[in-house]
């Protein structure tokens, strides 16, 4: 994994200095060695060793293939007319570098950086559609006179933009633009409101003013006489169309194409490790990762808690015993959290939405400590089964809005024998939480005028509007709007923090367009979330993982740790402060804040978002 920079300067205003400091920004990201290229204004675009440029495009690399000088960026082409830079793995590099090389073309690397930039000269823009993987490039072509962007169909990988007057910035993340002259480090009000009232972002747009997150599936070629940035799609998914398999069917292919995608990522020349939460889709992948290669020794890396309820160790060691692996656990706590907080936030660039993601952060730290630096992590599979168990509720409820009894009494079946009783008690917790959705249950009351700013923003009504949407339409918002992005957006933080590639099998493209094309009512089933996936994996997977009956996911004791203790006493502390710029957006002052805090009656993730917005806003310089 690497970081990305390019600026394109029609004014002159950026010097090699600010374009060093712009790509240098992100070393974390590749600590492997960094790259500059100018371009000069005349035509053909001329490389040049002057100050000023027209192009520049920096990046810093982590070396994971072919881990010569081969493969240092920016990368030309053989003829010269293209230059790329860089961030992702496209894991079929290999065939598609053998079908590239019966055309006659030769290569001078092993990587897949330069299997990107010949298949562009190659089949132009459609070489988009081949590649299997992860991506965030820009293609500098220097004979037209345009630069292409393009992002991978998931938006595991991220690339923002910046546009003002005759300056376009591209960069890996957002603190690449502190470094510009011309940027102010300005609150976006509509996502500011949107987070605080919802923990939800509204893509393309950031926290940052005038800083866009470039779209997922999209690609766009700008002019560089006359950047403008309209991104356009190379893949549809809405377009998916369903098929009709049999349940024998379709097991069999989410078998095949998940050991497909597993196999894919073991490609590396470094070392190799897994994620190990105790679920079923860690499990799942780390399982399949020992089959695979039976004689290696995999890293499995865990955060652990000693809290009864959040103590998935029995569940770990089961799948430790099974591929005899080494197990390293991390047991975050409020002290180191407290002490991390600074470098985690700024790592961040933008508000977190919970704890949970500082879990995260630490495993990748342990992972770096071990030098293991490419991980495979579960992340999409609850969004791509259907494995929330909102998605059960909602699928239900709008077999109850259609007058559709027949399918509703189907799933009466989890009281049988072979059913899940589960989904009876989380029937009650669900409409608890929804009541509190409705009522906007909040610590805090948004100040009166920016009411009619937030009522309008597309979030705020999404539990409510999620109950109208159909099982696929609901299944597509989870996977492209509202619960993935920001995950894989705080992934890329977390393990770029400590230059660390995490690579997530469950959004390989071939396994998301064969889920896409079924229905996903048959992934939920007398009380079960995810019943295709579970079939799948019941032969490789202890019985007590595959078919687990409760769902913790990725959970932190945050409610404790912000309502006792150690961090408690820091919160009280931060609200006896005096500066609270989270005031601008709501009416309470702090004394009644604290007044909360100290009296441990309220919502901790609402909270903890109120929290995270004053510090990111007070440390906006950082």
């Amino acid at each position: 994994m690497c970081g990305i920079s390019c600026i394109i300067d029609k004014s002159h205003s950026i010097d090699d200095r600010i374009l060093t400091c712009y790509t240098k920004r992100v070393s974390h990201r590749g600590p492997d060695s960094m790259g500059i290229l100018k371009f000069a204004d005349s035509d053909g675009l001329p490389q040049t060793d002057d100050n000023n440029f027209l192009v520049g495009l920096g990046h810093r690399r982590l070396s994971i293939i072919d881990l010569s000088e081969n493969g240092s960026q920016p990368m030309l082409s053989t003829d010269k007319s293209l230059a790329i830079i860089y961030n992702g793995e496209i894991y079929n590099y290999i065939e598609i570098r053998q079908e590239l090389e019966k055309e006659g073309i030769s290569f001078r690397s092993k990587t897949d950086t330069e299997v990107i930039i010949e298949s562009y000269k190659k089949w132009g823009i459609n070489c988009l559609s081949m590649f299997n993987g992860m991506w965030a490039f820009v293609i500098l072509d220097r004979k037209r006179r345009k630069i292409v962007i393009s992002r991978d169909r998931i938006g595991v990988k991220p690339v923002y933009y910046y546009l003002k007057g005759k300056m376009l910035a591209i960069a890996s993340e957002i603190k690449q633009f502190f470094e510009l002259p011309t940027f102010k480090k300005e609150p976006n009000t509509d996502s500011c409101l949107s987070y605080l009232l919802t923990g939800y972002e509204i893509p393309p747009e950031t926290c940052f003013k005038d800083v866009l997150s470039f779209p997922p599936g999209c690609y766009a070629e700008i002019d560089i006489d006359s950047p403008e940035v309209i991104p356009e799609k190379f893949w549809f998914p809405e377009n998916m169309p369903i098929y009709k398999h049999s349940e024998k069917e379709l097991i069999s292919r989410i078998m095949n194409v998940f050991t497909a995608s597993v196999n894919f990522r073991l490609r590396s020349d470094v070392p190799v490790g897994g994620c190990l939460s105790g679920g079923l889709d860690s499990s799942a992948i780390f399982t399949e990762m020992k089959q695979l290669q039976p004689s290696h020794d995999f890293n499995a890396f865990s955060a652990c808690f000693e809290d009864p309820q959040l103590d998935e160790r029995r569940f770990m060691k089961s799948i430790i015993d099974k591929t005899g692996s080494s197990h390293i656990q991390v047991f975050p706590n409020p002290n180191e959290f407290i002490a991390d907080l600074p470098e985690f936030f700024r790592k961040h660039d933008e508000p977190v939405g919970s704890l949970s993601v500082y879990a995260q952060y630490k495993i990748m730290q342990a992972a770096s400590t071990r030098k293991v630096p490419v991980l495979l992590d579960g992340q999409g599979g609850d969004e791509l089964f259907s494995g929330y168990w909102t998605s059960y509720f909602l699928m239900l409820n709008n077999y109850y809005c259609k007058n559709d009894f027949l399918p509703l009494l189907k799933h009466v079946g989890a009281s049988l024998i072979g059913g899940n009783r589960e989904f009876f008690s989380q029937i009650f917790s669900h409409l608890s939480e929804y009541r509190k959705r409705n009522s906007r249950a909040l610590p805090f009351s948004i100040k009166s005028k920016y009411l009619g700013q937030s009522e309008a923003l597309n979030t705020i009504q999404w539990h409510r509007d999620a109950q109208i949407l159909s099982p696929r339409e609901y299944r597509n918002a989870e996977i492209f709007r509202i619960h993935l992005p920001r995950l894989l957006k705080w992934e890329d933080r977390n393990s770029m923090a400590f230059s660390i590639e995490s690579r997530v099998p469950f959004l390989d493209v071939n396994l998301v367009e064969l889920i896409l094309s079924i229905n996903p009512e048959h992934n939920m089933r007398k009380g079960w979330t995810k019943y295709l996936f579970r079939k799948a994996m019941d032969s490789k997977l202890p019985k007590d993982i595959c078919w687990r009956k409760d769902k913790k996911g990725f959970e932190t004791p945050q409610d404790k740790w912000m309502k006792s203790g150690v961090f408690n006493k820091y919160l009280l502390n931060w609200a006896s402060e005096s500066n609270h710029p989270v005031t601008e957006f709501i009416s309470e002052d702090f004394k009644e804040i604290k007044e909360i805090l100290a009296g441990g009656n309220f919502n901790s993730i609402r909270m903890f978002r109120l929290f995270c917005m004053d510090y990111w806003m007070s440390n906006l310089a950082s």
